[in-house]
C-alpha cells in the first residue's frame, strides 16, 4: 500500500495523539471493571498464578466468552495503533497482542486477591483472543482506514491539535456511559450513591416526565454544543452529531436489552426522553452557527444544569426493582465501571470545556459554515 494519499494520511495519523489517549484511558476502565468493588483484599490460598494450569471450570457460558472477547478487542486495537507510529505494522500488532495479553494476566492475578472475584484461565484465554483480534483488525485496516481515512476526515471537518483529541476521547467515553443501565437517557453525573441521605424532591407523575425531559435535553444539548465547538463547519458538526446520537441510542438499547428478563430494548423510549431529545436538538439548531465562545459557554451551562437536575430527580422504582434481578455475573463489575464513568464524566468534561474556552479566546474567527 503506497502512494501520496497513503503517505499523507499516515503521517497525519501518526501525529495525532487520540489513539494514545484512548490506549491509556481504556485499560484503566477495564482494570476498574475487573477489580470492582475493591473490597476484602487478602492473600490467595495458593500461588497467584496457579489459575493458568488449573482445570477448566464446569460451566462456561457464551455470554461470558463474548463479553471477554469484546472487552479486550478495543485494547488490542488501540495498543497496535499506538505502536504503529513507531514500528512496522506487523511488529506493532505482535507487540500490541503481547502487551494486551500480559495486561490480562496481571488483572487475573490481581483477582486472586479479591474474595468476590475468581481468576480464570478461560478468562485469560478469551481476553487474549480479543486482544489478538483487535491487533489483527488494526494491522489489516489500521493504516488505510482507522489511521488513514478516518483521520483524514477528522482533519477535514474538525480543528487540529491535541485539544480536539481530548474532546474526542471524552465523546468516546460518553458513548460508553450509555451502557450504564441505571441512568436515564443521557443522565450522567448522578452522585447519590456516593452521598448518604435522600436528596430527591417530591414529585408527581407529570413532573416526573418533565424532569426526565430536562435531564435528556440538557445533557444532549451540552454534548452537541461541545462537539460543534471543536468542528470546523456546521456540516461537519451535523453529520458527526447524527452518527454520535445514533451510536448512543444503539448502546442504550443494548443496555436496556440486558437489563430485563426478558429484555426490553425500548426501555429508554419514554415520552419524557423523547421530549427531552427534541428540546435538546432544537436548542442546538438555534445556536449551532454561533461563535465558538458562545457554544462553549452554552455547553458548560447545559452540563452544569444537567448535573443538578439529575441529582434532584427521583429514581425510577421500576428500574430499581429490575436491577435486583439483573445483577449477576460479569455484568456486576461492568455496570460498576460504567456507573463510575457516568458519575465522573460531567466533571471531566466541564474541566475540558474551561480549558477549551481559554484557548478559544485566541483562536481565529470566521469558522467556515458559521
Amino acid at each position: 500500500m503506497s502512494g501520496p494519499f497513503f503517505s499523507q494520511t499516515t503521517r497525519y495519523s501518526r501525529g495525532s495523539k487520540l489513539a494514545r489517549y484512548l490506549a491509556v484511558a481504556y485499560p484503566l476502565l477495564v482494570a476498574y471493571a475487573s477489580l470492582y468493588p475493591f473490597s476484602g483484599w487478602r492473600a490467595p490460598a495458593e500461588d497467584a498464578a496457579a489459575f493458568v494450569l488449573a482445570d477448566w471450570p464446569f460451566y462456561v457460558t457464551v455470554s461470558d466468552i463474548t463479553l471477554n472477547v469484546l472487552a479486550y478487542l478495543p485494547l488490542g486495537l488501540l495498543l497496535t495503533l499506538t505502536f504503529m507510529g513507531r514500528m512496522p505494522r506487523w511488529a506493532a500488532a505482535i507487540l500490541g497482542a503481547l502487551v494486551g495479553t500480559l495486561f490480562s494476566f496481571l488483572i487475573e492475578m490481581a483477582q486472586g486477591y479479591l474474595p468476590s472475584r475468581i481468576a480464570s484461565n478461560v478468562d485469560l484465554l478469551t481476553n487474549a483472543g480479543g486482544t489478538v483480534l483487535g491487533a489483527a483488525v488494526a494491522c489489516v485496516f489500521g493504516e488505510r482506514w482507522l489511521s488513514g481515512e478516518l483521520f483524514r476526515l477528522r482533519g477535514r471537518y474538525f480543528l487540529p491539535g491535541a485539544t480536539t483529541d481530548y474532546g474526542f476521547m471524552l465523546l468516546a467515553l460518553w458513548l460508553l456511559t450509555q451502557l450504564n443501565a441505571e441512568i436515564w437517557l443521557f443522565g450522567n453525573g448522578d452522585l447519590r450513591h456516593l452521598v448518604p441521605g435522600d436528596v430527591s424532591v417530591s414529585y408527581s407523575a407529570e413532573s416526573y416526565r418533565y424532569l426526565e425531559a430536562s435531564v435528556a435535553a440538557l445533557n444532549f444539548a451540552g454534548v452537541a454544543f461541545m462537539l460543534t465547538a471543536i468542528a470546523r463547519s456546521f456540516l461537519g458538526a451535523a453529520v458527526a452529531l447524527i452518527a454520535l446520537t445514533a451510536a448512543a441510542l444503539a448502546l442504550k438499547t443494548i443496555a436496556s436489552s440486558a437489563l430485563f428478563i426478558p429484555g426490553n430494548p425500548s426501555l429508554w423510549l419514554t415520552p419524557g426522553s423523547l421530549l427531552g431529545l427534541a428540546i435538546g436538538l432544537a436548542a442546538w439548531l438555534l445556536l449551532a452557527r454561533a461563535p465558538r465562545s458562545v457554544l462553549i459557554r452554552a455547553a458548560v451551562i447545559c452540563l452544569a444544569l444537567g448535573l443538578v437536575v439529575v441529582n434532584l430527580a427521583p429514581e425510577n422504582p421500576y428500574l430499581v426493582a429490575a436491577l435486583k434481578v439483573w445483577r449477576h455475573g460479569h455484568y456486576v463489575s461492568f455496570n460498576g465501571m460504567t456507573r463510575l464513568l457516568s458519575a465522573l464524566w460531567p466533571f471531566l468534561t466541564l474541566g475540558y470545556l474551561i480549558i477549551l474556552a481559554r484557548r478559544a479566546g485566541g483562536a481565529p474567527s470566521g469558522i467556515k459554515g458559521r
